[in-house]
């Protein structure tokens, strides 16, 4: 293997290992069936470490890290809500794997000693409400949400669940919250210690040929992806590519980009001529659907001056980087981006 630069969606060329592939898809002798019975929980979280298991509904988060929290967890919150447009890999994965993200929220439990698991999930989801109902354990439930943008935000879910609210962490409250996809990877490594290796992205929007969920080992070239589904849309001259999500993700001007552990998808959609910016008229829209009550229109102001002291008085760390901001704004100003810097800005201090 050597080292080299690549493209990463935060749209910066990071340092990379090559791996030479053999393609004989050989796994390594330490993958292997576990004794899952006689686990104890303090040896399946040291597994999920081992694995490489994190987040995988964007954050990249540690999962081990929620797991080796001191505070009492009472109940594990699946978040299976997937509100951002065009991101269908979680629905997907619970369609095709219901079994195994039941076994991975029994772990969940087991290395929490929690009681009850409920899943979030989307109302208008029937199908898949459905078919969880067929493989339902003692201790879990169902909990249907409206399908409304940014119902998948963690704190909402944690207070919808518990009617509590924390302050930094769910665990405050005697909660854990883990997406579809990550309670089936913590599964797949305490079954049989097969670390994070690939993962569903969803490549979709019409700038593609074939829309569809994929699983691709991490590390492959999006550019690769595309290539092996059918490429780009007949009549495509110029297309804004998105990474990540629509309302949180990153336009890119290139398709090279590595598949990487916290990236859930690629939206390609034919470029639109946009008008510029305008000058902020002070309508106030940005801060009133702000769902944590910031005013990201000051926070930009803050931003622009450099002035750190005000980002902090202006609590830009509560961000959750939801994207409703730019996405409300009559004069196009780009709040999301602001906010988000600011946000940074402030945690890194």
């Amino acid at each position: 293997s050597i080292a080299k630069k690549m493209w990463h969606s935060s749209g910066m060329m990071v340092n990379m290992i090559e791996i030479k592939n053999d393609f004989k898809e050989t796994f390594d002798p330490s993958i292997k069936p576990n004794d899952v019975n006689n686990l104890t929980s303090e040896q399946m979280v040291e597994i999920v470490k081992n694995c490489g298991i994190v987040g995988l509904g964007g954050s990249g988060f540690p999962t081990y890290v929620k797991y080796s929290s001191n505070c009492k967890i009472d109940t594990i919150i699946v978040n299976a809500v997937e509100c951002e447009p065009y991101l269908t890999t979680d629905y997907v994965s619970l369609k095709q794997h219901p079994e195994v993200l039941i076994r991975g929220i029994q772990y969940a439990m087991k290395m929490t000693g929690a009681e009850h698991a409920t899943i979030c999930i989307k109302k208008d989801k029937v199908e898949a409400i459905e078919l969880l109902k067929e493989h339902l354990v003692p201790g879990v439930t169902i909990f249907p949400v409206e399908d409304v943008y940014p119902a998948g935000w963690e704190k909402y879910l944690v207070q919808r669940v518990t009617n509590k609210t924390y302050r930094t962490l769910p665990s405050e409250v005697g909660a854990l919250v883990n997406n579809v996809a990550t309670l089936i990877a913590i599964a797949s490594a305490i079954e049989t210690n097969l670390p994070l290796v690939e993962k569903m992205v969803t490549f979709t929007g019409k700038g593609l040929a074939h829309p569809q969920n994929v699983w691709v080992k991490i590390g492959t070239l999006a550019s690769d992806v595309i290539h092996a589904i059918g490429g780009y849309a007949e009549g495509i001259d110029a297309a804004s590519f998105v990474v990540g999500g629509l309302m949180t993700g990153r336009t890119l001007l290139f398709d090279n980009v590595v598949i990487n552990r916290c990236l859930g998808g690629i939206i390609v959609l034919p470029k639109e001529r946009q008008a510029p910016a305008l000058p902020c008229m002070g309508c106030g829209k940005c801060t009133e659907i702000c769902p944590v009550f910031l005013s990201p229109i000051l926070i930009k102001n803050a931003v622009d001056k450099k002035d750190k002291d005000l980002m902090i008085a202006l609590k830009a760390d509560k961000c959750m980087m939801c994207g409703l901001c730019s996405y409300i704004c009559p004069s196009r100003v780009e709040l999301t981006e602001a906010t988000t810097k600011a946000r940074e800005t402030v945690l890194k201090r």
